[in-house]
């Protein structure tokens, strides 16, 4: 649970989406149960809910800010992808 938001952006594939989130700090990918992209402030804490997560899909990607520094890290996000890709649409889920 969290606020949840999906970005839209041109990408020329997932792969190189995924690879300029990995260079995020604090970014671990995760395989189960489901692909994703994990933002962890406190790297000691791997049994609580991340700070935020990733996930990307076509045409751009779904983000939780699951709280803590969930905010800080759509930031990071954001300026990763404008900066690889260009302008991103950011909304909020209801």
């Amino acid at each position: 649970m969290g606020i949840e938001y999906t970005l839209r952006f041109h990408s020329p594939n997932e792969a190189a989406t995924e690879a300029e989130l990995c260079r995020i700090p604090d970014a671990v990918v995760r395989t189960a149960p489901t692909k994703a992209i994990e933002y962890r402030r406190e790297k000691s804490s791997t049994e609580t809910i991340p700070d935020a997560t990733a996930q990307v899909e076509e045409g751009g990607l779904y983000f939780c800010d699951h709280g803590g520094y969930g905010r800080e890290y759509l930031g990071l996000v954001v300026a990763r992808l404008v900066a690889a890709f260009g302008p991103v649409k950011v909304e909020e889920l209801e």
